[in-house]
């Protein structure tokens, strides 16, 4: 699977609890998961999402540096 040309972006869900971690190429969701940031197992989950795809070449640079819910984000 290339995802080289995948964009990773990170969108509310529903209310400030829930994230949508998504990838896009042309402009379609290809893949995405949606994350508590309330539960420290869903937030280590889509944490280890988000680095698969940065270690096979997804563009996450639209990424906070710290997800919602990780120990040091806003409001954490």
């Amino acid at each position: 699977m290339t995802v080289r040309n995948w964009r990773v972006t990170l969108k509310p869900w529903a209310d400030k609890r829930l994230w949508f971690v998504q990838a896009r190429r042309g402009g379609r969701v290809i893949w995405g998961i949606v994350y508590d940031a309330d539960d420290p197992d869903s937030v280590a989950l889509a944490r280890r999402a988000i680095a698969t795809l940065r270690s096979a070449g997804a563009d996450c640079s639209a990424l906070p540096v710290v997800l919602p819910g990780s120990p040091g984000a806003p409001g954490a």
